[in-house]
């Protein structure tokens, strides 16, 4: 089996790591193009997602609606109310309300800004697959290049051979990833999430709780906080931690109440109350890495989701990065495939549509890092809440956010598609425009929501 994709007769042989959100979309979309015979496997012994709440913004509802696995999801949002509160950011010390969001500020495209449970996400995606398609138990713990394509071996002793196309939507400790590059490692933030979902009533007499998505800042943590449907109650933080005690940690690991309160005895009362509610939490040691120059490899491996930007869960938007991910990826390989092009070069398209993305991203980040820095090192030293408000107020101005939530990959694509109709038709080469740069200011009061997500822990 070799690079092209001009030999329509034989179908493409394509094994999909990873049956997560980014997984399950690509098996959606990859499925719908011709002649593909699609594989797909998750090392769990049943398919569930760990954690707690997951949001839904523009940019993933109007994927989840390509996908044709929004109707999965409308019972569990709240339909649009003009003059409910859609989200807000407190001060954790004092309680002060420093900003909000209504929902007539959110997107006609879908509800407002949702959250809901993260199973619900993964079993609406999972309702668009094939029955069986999903291989469970199957932990991939090698992948062989040979001639005719890569090899898949797993722990169980079985194996899937020359596949044409491998894509790593393995989360970000992916196997897939360390084929593809050896050299790239992941370090610990210093950081520790704890999530848990608990019944309303659990909280129900505590004051002063928002009957919204809130985040509640200090200097130095966060909590959030969101009454979620069927009477559920979530609370997402985190944690500044050594390395010795993240290294106890795995991914969803049980953690008793005294490993968490003690990090939140400066808050508001309201939290701290909060905090005090739930009897068990899911730790989890947050763990990133560099941004990849590039997230396709050997002309046979792409990856997707985590598993190509270990961004340490920030930004709130994990799901809709690798939703965008798998339908970019499904739109270069129907072109190549129909407009006689090497698989290759497919991947190469996929690559200079969703590197640029990544490296936004990585750049706001870095931003964030550099303003916390500029913030902390003033002198004399400011007190907590002004040292809260001065940092968002920068990070506002110093690097838009609220494009992230907006962005259009199914225009991102027509854009494409356009310039290489150009490109096939002119007998002189034509350069392919990149995106646009990203916006560089913003009001604090206009994005006040998105500039808080920054600070979710995603999926």
């Amino acid at each position: 089996m070799g690079d092209s994709l001009t030999d329509s007769t034989r179908p493409l042989r394509i094994a999909i790591v990873g049956a997560g959100p980014g997984g399950l979309a690509a098996s959606i979309s990859l499925g719908r193009l011709p002649n593909v015979e699609l594989h797909v496997f998750d090392q769990a012994r049943v398919l569930r997602e760990i954690g707690a709440g997951i949001g839904i913004n523009e940019n993933t509802w109007r994927l989840l609606k390509w996908y044709g696995a929004d109707k999965n999801l409308d019972a569990y949002y709240k339909k649009r109310d003009d003059s409910v509160i859609d989200i807000q950011m407190r001060d954790g010390i004092t309680g002060e309300l420093l900003g909000q969001r209504l929902q007539k500020d959110s997107s006609p495209i879908g509800p407002p800004y949702a959250r809901v449970e993260r199973y619900k996400l993964q079993n609406a995606l999972k309702k668009e697959v094939p029955e069986g398609l999903i291989q469970l138990s199957k932990r991939l713990v090698e992948i062989e290049e040979k001639p005719s394509g890569l090899t898949l071996k797993f722990e169980d002793g079985t194996a899937l051979e020359d596949v044409d196309l491998v894509v790593g939507a393995d989360g970000i400790r992916s196997v897939v990833r360390q084929f593809a590059f050896p050299d790239h490692k992941l370090s610990f933030s210093g950081k520790v999430a704890y999530r848990v979902l608990i019944p309303q009533e659990d909280v129900a007499h505590i004051p002063d709780i928002p009957p919204c998505a809130a985040f509640w800042h200090t200097p130095t943590t966060h909590v959030y906080t969101n009454p979620l449907d069927e009477g559920k109650f979530e609370i997402a933080t985190r944690a500044l931690e050594t390395d010795e005690n993240a290294g106890k940690v795995s991914w969803g690991q049980e953690a008793k109440p005294e490993q968490v309160v003690h990090h939140y005895d400066g808050y508001h009362p309201t939290i701290r109350a909060i905090i005090a509610a739930p009897k068990s939490w899911l730790s989890f040691a947050l763990f990133g890495g560099p941004r990849l120059e590039t997230v396709t490899a050997k002309g046979r491996v792409v990856l997707i989701g985590d598993a190509a930007h270990p961004l340490s869960g920030a930004f709130g938007a994990g799901a809709a990065f690798a939703l965008e991910d798998a339908y970019t990826l499904m739109a270069t390989l129907g072109y190549a495939r129909t407009h006689n092009k090497p698989q290759s070069w497919a991947l190469e398209q996929f690559d200079e549509i969703r590197s640029p993305h990544y490296e936004k991203l990585y750049h706001i980040l870095n931003t964030y890092e550099e303003v916390n820095k500029e913030v902390f090192a003033i002198d004399p030293p400011l007190a907590p809440s002004e040292l809260v408000k001065v940092r968002l107020q920068k990070n506002a101005a110093g690097a838009s956010t609220a494009w992230i939530y907006k962005y259009d990959i199914t225009k991102v694509w027509q854009e494409r598609l356009e310039q290489l109709e150009v490109l096939e038709a002119s007998p002189e080469p034509v350069a392919i425009t990149k995106e646009d740069e990203t916006p560089t200011g913003q009001a604090l009061d206009q994005v006040v929501a998105d500039a808080a997500r920054l600070s979710l822990v995603s999926a």
